[in-house]
């Protein structure tokens, strides 16, 4: 084998093929080998798309998207890579892909979209050129949303999490710090049983990795934050199948107060909410 290509391929993935911009285009599946592209200028989205990924780069950010199902597989901020990634599944029941599609919109953002059955009907990405992210979930049916929560996880390398802390409310927040954090730890290696976490309302969140902070906010009321194991008392509340999961539709019920949750709250009965799930990813 040529050193040159054995090169290549030991670098991390996130490096760029020689595609083809394009305004608009369908998902397909195959495999192919992927190189580097120019950095764009600052404000201007460039899009590289191959067999199996979109990659859109603004700025000094590349987020790479998996054209099977249209999830966020990945990313880089500068010349730090998080595997951050989007689950397909829905995190209280299975679901079936349906869908996707992608699409450069008028204000020149990138549209990734794609959809489930029964759930999500719609669920979208949307690429700005400010490199923030805005993730679009359809609500659920009222058989669903009457009867389970609906959640959208995600999923990292766990020793690399620092800590997390949130706001739940002007004047409440709370803080979780990641215990098995490890520096410099190969992302590939998992950690053997789940951290104890927490169920937690929330407003906004930030999420300290090793190298990349991440900072996320709503749009929607009543969003819960799952994450690790819980130690879930009571069969009505949601086990967290993903690493990280955002819950907005929890079924009518008393909740007598938040799960191992780091800060006091007062107990609260959410109301149910019949708005899309959107969020705002900031990636730094």
């Amino acid at each position: 084998m040529p050193f040159r290509y054995f090169l290549a391929t030991m670098i991390f993935p996130l490096l760029f093929c020689t595609g083809r911009d394009s305004d608009f285009g369908v998902f397909s599946i195959s495999k192919e080998s992927i190189t580097q592209h120019e950095d764009p200028k600052p404000g201007q989205i460039s899009v590289r798309e191959s067999n199996v990924e979109l990659q859109v780069a603004v700025g000094n950010k590349i987020f790479v998207f998996g054209k099977a199902k249209g999830t966020l597989d990945k990313l880089k901020v500068g010349m730090n890579v998080l595997h951050f990634s989007q689950s397909s599944m829905d995190e209280a029941s299975s679901n079936e892909f349906s869908t996707v599609m992608w699409k450069k919109q008028k204000d020149g953002s990138i549209l990734i979209k794609s959809s489930y059955k029964p759930w999500p009907n719609s669920l979208s990405w949307t690429v700005f050129a400010d490199g923030r992210l805005k993730l679009e979930v359809s609500s659920p049916s009222s058989e669903i949303s009457n009867s389970k929560w609906a959640g959208l996880g995600f999923n990292y390398p766990d020793q690399l999490l620092n800590q997390i802390s949130w706001n739940s409310s002007d004047s409440e927040s709370g803080n979780w710090k990641n215990l098995q954090f490890t520096p410099m730890a190969d992302p590939t290696l998992e950690i053997e049983g789940n951290p104890t976490g927490f169920l937690m309302q929330i407003r906004s969140v930030k999420m300290e990795f090793e190298s990349v902070i991440l900072d996320v906010s709503t749009e929607t009321s009543d969003i819960f934050l799952g994450l690790g194991d819980y130690q879930n008392p009571d069969s009505s509340y949601p086990t967290a199948v993903s690493d990280l999961v955002f819950y907005f539709n929890p079924p009518l019920q008393e909740i007598d107060k938040p799960l191992q949750s780091p800060s006091d709250q007062s107990s609260f009965r959410p109301n149910q909410p019949k708005e899309q799930l959107v969020l705002w990813f900031h990636f730094r």
